[in-house]
This record gives C-alpha cells, structure tokens and sequence, in this order.
C-alpha cells in the first residue's frame, strides 16, 4: 500500500477563481494588524508600501496573478490535499512538497524580506504577498482538496440564493453581517493578550494545519446534510470560526512583521 502523504495522492490544480476571504476579509486583516505591529514594524512596512494603506496592500496578490508576468503566482495561493492525513504525514508532505503552493510562497515572500540584495520594488511585492499568504493560509478552503477546486463546485443554497462552500466560507458569512472592513476590523480588535501570545509562538506549518482540519470538518458537514439548503442556523454555528480565523491572521502577520522589522531596524538605502 503506498504512503498516504505519498505524491500521487497530492494534486495541486490551477484555479483562477479562489479568492480567500474576498475584499471585505482580507483588508480587515490588514486593518486589524495594525493594532499588533511594532512601531518600527508599521514604519517599515509603510515606508515600502508609500501611499498605499496595508489594508489595500492586501488584496493585492489576487490582481497580480492576472499580470501575465505574474500568471504562475495563482498556484501560491492554495494547496490541494487528501483528506485524512495526519499531522506527520501532513508536514511531511509540506516539507518535501515541490510544486509551488501557499506555504512555501509565504515562506519564500517572508524570505524575500529579509534579503538585503533586493531591490525596493521586489521587496514591495514580496511584502505584498506576504500580506496575503497568511490570510490564505488561515481561510480554511484554501487548504483542502482538488477535485472540487477548494469547494468552488460543491454548490449551496445559502440566505436563499445560490453559492458554493468556497464562496460561503470567505465571503458569504461575512457579507451578512453588513458591516464594512474597517468596522468588523474594530469588532474584532479586542483580543486578549495570552491569546496573541500564544498565536504567535505557534509556527506556521500549525497555520496550515488548523486550516486542513477546519476544512476537512466543513467537507464532512456538507457531506451529511439532508439539504444544500442553509440559512441562520449555519451561519450561527460558523461564523464565529470565520472571525477567530481573521483575527489568528491579524496577529500572526503581525508577528512575522514584527519579526522580519525588529526593534531598531534601520532601512537600508533603496528603501
């Protein structure tokens, strides 16, 4: 029998359409890390990103990959998995995986930081990315399984209108909220201090992890509904999970900020 984290099992699939945690998500998280950077961290981190808000920033990567000379940056934005794997097999599989997927861009984006030789602009993008990357490695339908596109094809009635399981968990359940990034940024910003503690020692295979069992509990849910139809009962038992993951997103990417722009960081010159 062969391995179950051997590399026949893994497929990692091109799909232009996962978007992890749409507009209104990704620029709460950069509206909320602000809460939990360093002074020298948001001054570096501004000082690249000019004019430009790191809410804005954050979207950023979605826009890039439609570039053609960024067209093989879609694949940095997902890793397709089989379900059940163990924690071992699961970083095993991450850490000798080859292909490009999110883990190894966030690394390789937080790499690129740290790189003295770099040119301003190739460290703006590799900020940019990194700003992403640790959103769409915290929504959980961008670590999950191929053959339904990150939930994109496992079709749902939600609310009463049409939808998919990607679609529900980044975006959907945000949207009924109604409120804009920088007020769920707000509603979201009281988070206590062991817990940011905590979040932030943790590395980042563990990220990924959280997210593979999260969405691995999603599938086996739609798997034993009666009904693709859904509404307030589905919505009250999953969007609290929703905001715990952009707020682990807020605070970890402030860390490696924090981290990659320690205290007394001075900017070298093409800065």
């Amino acid at each position: 029998m062969k391995s179950r984290h051997s590399f026949s099992l893994i497929i990692l699939t091109l799909s232009l359409f996962l978007i992890s945690w749409g507009y209104t998500g990704h620029r709460t998280i950069g509206k909320l890390t602000e809460n939990y950077l360093t002074p020298t961290a948001k001054k570096a981190v501004q000082d690249l990103l000019g004019d430009e808000s790191i809410a804005d920033a954050c979207t950023w990567a979605d826009e890039a990959r439609k570039y053609p000379e960024l067209k093989e940056t879609a694949n940095w934005h997902f890793l397709n998995l089989p379900l059940g794997l163990s924690f071992r097999e699961f970083k095993q599989t991450l850490d000798t995986l080859k292909q490009a997927n999110v883990y190894s861009a966030l690394i390789n984006a937080k790499e690129n930081l740290q790189k003295p030789e770099l040119s301003r602009k190739q460290k703006t993008d590799a900020l940019k990315f990194l700003l992403h990357f640790v959103g769409d490695i915290h929504q959980p339908m961008h670590i999950s399984r191929a053959e339904d596109k990150g939930g994109n094809t496992i079709q749902l009635n939600f609310d009463g209108k049409g939808t998919n399981l990607h679609s529900l968990i980044d975006t959907k359940l945000l949207e009924r909220g109604g409120l804009k990034y920088d007020s769920l940024a707000l509603e979201l910003s009281h988070i206590p201090k062991r817990k940011i503690r905590r979040w932030q020692r943790e590395p980042i295979i563990e990220w990924a992890w959280e997210s593979y069992q999260i969405s691995s509990k999603l599938y086996k849910e739609v798997d034993e509904m009666k009904t693709r139809n859904i509404g307030d009962e589905y919505y009250q038992e999953h969007i609290g999970m929703v905001k715990k993951r952009i707020q682990q997103t807020s605070v970890r990417l402030a860390g490696l900020l924090n981290e990659v722009f320690p205290e007394g960081y001075v900017a070298p010159p093409n800065q």
